[in-house]
């Protein structure tokens, strides 16, 4: 029997699949709300968690743009993106308080690594280039999303323990190289 080729479609998956848990009796009470919406179970899954998406308050009282109580569904568009990193930087920007204790070590390294190359100049004076995740200084700076997403398969590696902070500043370099 041939086998056909699949062909992965443009932007890969619009939906993602995951395994879910679900108490028996919650699953049928799930399933017969599902019924009388004429949905199915997956499909009235995914609209309750829409639901509970404005009833999680990420901030309460009036913010500086005098915004009240925003919710998770009121920020999603402040804190989505099609890039993970881009996700991140916006996240630990918008909310610091809510990283994982991962995403904590590498906010900090993006903020802490900083590494150096030296060469020597037309006049043969040793000179240095300094490379790291931050544009401005002091309580200006903020993160080099661009850089970030470069060295962001390391960033996550370093988090995890499957790298080393030494394959961050590689890498680093490596995004600034000319």
């Amino acid at each position: 029997m041939a086998e056909k080729n699949r062909k992965a479609k443009a932007g890969g998956p619009r939906t993602e699949v995951f395994a879910m848990r679900l108490d028996p009796k919650l699953k049928y009470l799930a399933e017969i709300a599902a019924r009388k919406q004429r949905r199915s179970l997956a499909n009235f899954i995914e609209w309750a968690l829409e639901q509970a998406l404005a009833q999680v308050k990420l901030a309460e009282g009036e913010d500086i743009n005098g915004q009240y109580d925003r919710s998770v569904f009121d920020e999603a568009g402040k804190l989505w993106d099609l890039e993970p990193s881009d996700r991140f930087v916006k996240l630990a920007e918008s909310y610091p308080d809510l990283l994982t204790y991962e995403e904590q070590l590498i906010w900090k390294a993006i903020f802490e690594t900083t590494t150096y190359e030296s060469y020597k100049d037309d006049a043969g004076k040793n000179q240095f280039n300094s490379y790291d995740f931050v544009d401005g200084t002091g309580n200006r700076k903020t993160a080099d999303r661009m850089t970030i997403r470069e060295c962001w398969p390391q960033l996550v590696a370093y988090a995890d323990g499957s790298g080393t902070i030494e394959d961050v500043k590689v890498a680093l370099k490596l995004t600034m190289s000319f």
